[in-house]
């Protein structure tokens, strides 16, 4: 199909000063939470755990609001208008299954350890050398999903005030920047769970008012199309439209990726495993996950009504235009408050889940990078790093977004990387304790560089000759056929990572014997039961798990 020419005519808001206002208001208020959140960070373990003190209320928040972030909102809501319900399966349908599978089976277990970080698991189970590869897996990961959340910002303040997007973007990082710096895991749950409301009630607030302009709630689930004229809710591939046009192996493949990406891939996630290990118990820990998912599956689902309910108004929109959706309706159909409230909702899922990420990435290089290089490094020379980390890492997102101005693909390139190198170590790391860190550190190289072969096998193979004459009759539009070629091959690279994984560990653990193991203390963890549901009675090992009774 060929994209037609219409563009949104955003134009110059004339309520522009009332928008701006209520945002420079919001933004204070936020800084404001971290001057007061600083008063509780005494150490390293405040400032990154929050003190293993966040009761289910602010578990939950914080795990939907950082789970909220631009491709949810932004990106899925362009995804819905482009491909229906087949273009957000990876987000929010595979980022609500993940959190459903981190409560089954990691979360009680994650807490359990007492851990300050997602790379402590891997030091202390497989040792220094897989310790600092997952540093740079997730460091590396991390700073692709802020540069996501720097890009939908950008967007929005050039939407609305006509600033340059590579301004809205500084400021946007700098906001963000202060008040993690001041109150590090206090202040980003806080301003998570105001951010989570805020988010929600803008939702709530504009879409019945998409609704009653495509003629109501019938209309929208059962006449409503997309603009690549797919099956609209269709969850899973159709005979005749495939999944997102592909058929055959490279379709599964692309549909399996699509639950994986994020369903998976964000498991051994530091931004989610940070909120686990500032849970209170690990039954806190385990139901926050549950509660959160099906908050955010249920909110989730309005950016994809709103992208749908989009095209039965403009069919014909450019690719680039469908990133303005969500702006050009609270423009067109909102008063000029609601309007604002509604621009604060956005700005709410970009900062909580920026907020996280930097918070995540200072973690592993101010405590787990610094150990390193000097092991005996006190609580308080961590707190220094750590903060000082902040900074930098968001100047580093901030140029990333400056190059790669696409949102919904950043982020789930983020976790693919994850997906293709982490998964299978951090699974076998609880569960198959023959595999030792030879194994782990082979499968995450493995997984990595046939990921980015196969890539180019797919490519040039399949997705180039799908992607030509989307935009330009003749022309492949090389962006789509880039990142379609990047899911699919995560599947086989999985496989591949999975494989290695098995093999290196039966060839290598007599001569290299797995580490047992031990919570953050050296003692050795008690790994079952593993799971559980998070309610009734208290296990006997999570009275032990280090949690208080402090909100």
């Amino acid at each position: 199909m060929v994209a037609a020419a219409e563009i949104l005519d955003i134009g110059h808001y004339e309520h522009g000063t009332i928008v701006i206002v209520i945002l420079a208001l919001y933004m204070a208020g936020m800084i404001g939470v971290g001057v007061w959140s600083s008063r509780r960070v005494k150490d390293s373990t405040d400032f990154i755990v929050a003190g293993r003190r966040l009761n289910t209320f602010f578990t939950t928040g914080t795990l939907f609001a950082t789970w909220f972030c631009a491709g949810t909102l932004m990106g899925s809501t362009a995804q819905a208008y482009l491909f229906g319900n087949q273009g957000v399966i990876f987000d929010p349908w595979g980022a609500a299954l993940c959190l459903v599978i981190a409560a089954i089976f990691f979360n009680r277990l994650m807490r359990r350890g007492r851990y300050l970080t997602l790379v402590d698991f891997f030091h202390i189970r497989y040792g220094r050398n897989m310790g600092l590869a997952s540093v740079i897996v997730l460091v590396t990961a991390e700073v692709g999903w802020v540069g996501a959340q720097l890009v939908a910002f950008g967007t929005l303040l050039k939407v609305f005030t006509g600033m340059p997007l590579g301004w809205g973007i500084v400021i946007s990082a700098a906001v963000v920047i202060v008040y993690t710096i001041l109150g590090g895991m206090w202040s980003v749950t806080i301003t998570d769970v105001i951010q989570m409301m805020i988010l929600s009630a803008g939702l709530i607030i504009i879409l019945p008012f998409a609704v009653d302009h495509i003629g109501g709630w019938g209309h929208l689930f059962t006449q409503a199309g997309n603009w690549n004229d797919l099956p609209t809710w269709a969850f899973a591939p159709t005979k005749d439209a495939g999944y997102l046009g592909y058929f055959g192996v490279p379709g599964w493949f692309y549909y399996v990726a699509a639950w994986m990406a994020i369903g998976l891939g964000s498991i051994p996630a530091q931004d989610l495993m940070q909120r686990v290990l500032s849970a209170k118990s690990d039954k806190v820990a385990v139901r926050s996950s549950y509660y959160g998912a099906i908050l955010y599956l249920t909110i989730g689902m309005i950016p994809v009504m709103l992208g749908i309910a989009m095209f039965e108004v403009h069919p014909n929109l450019t690719i680039g235009a469908t990133d303005d959706i969500l702006p050009w309706m609270a423009m067109q159909w909102l008063p000029p408050i609601l309007t604002g409230v509604f621009v604060a909702a956005i700005v709410a899922a970009l900062m909580s889940s920026c907020d996280s990420a930097l918070l995540a990435i200072s973690s592993m290089i101010g405590y787990n990078a610094l150990k390193f290089v000097k092991p005996d490094a006190s609580s308080e020379l961590t707190l220094k790093t750590t903060r000082a980390v902040v900074p930098i890492a968001a100047v580093v997102a901030t140029l990333m977004a400056l190059y790669l101005e696409t949102i919904y693909m950043l982020v789930v390139i983020a976790w693919s990387i994850i997906l293709v190198g982490l998964f299978a170590p951090f699974a076998a790391g609880y569960f198959w304790k023959k595999c030792n860190g030879s194994a782990a550190l082979t499968s995450l190289i493995a997984g990595f560089v046939s990921w980015v072969g196969l890539s180019y096998v797919y490519y040039y193979s399949d997705t180039a000759a799908a992607n030509t004459g989307v935009v330009t009759e003749g022309e492949v539009y090389v962006e789509w056929a880039m990142w379609d070629a990047v899911y699919i091959a995560s599947v086989p690279a999985f496989l591949i990572s999975i494989g290695v994984l098995i093999v290196v560990t039966y060839l290598t653990h007599k001569k290299y014997p797995p580490i047992p193991l031990r919570d953050i203390d050296g003692n050795l963890m008690k790994l079952r039961p593993f799971w559980g549901w998070g309610f009734g009675k208290t296990a006997e090992a999570e009275l032990a798990s280090g949690g208080t009774d402090e909100a």
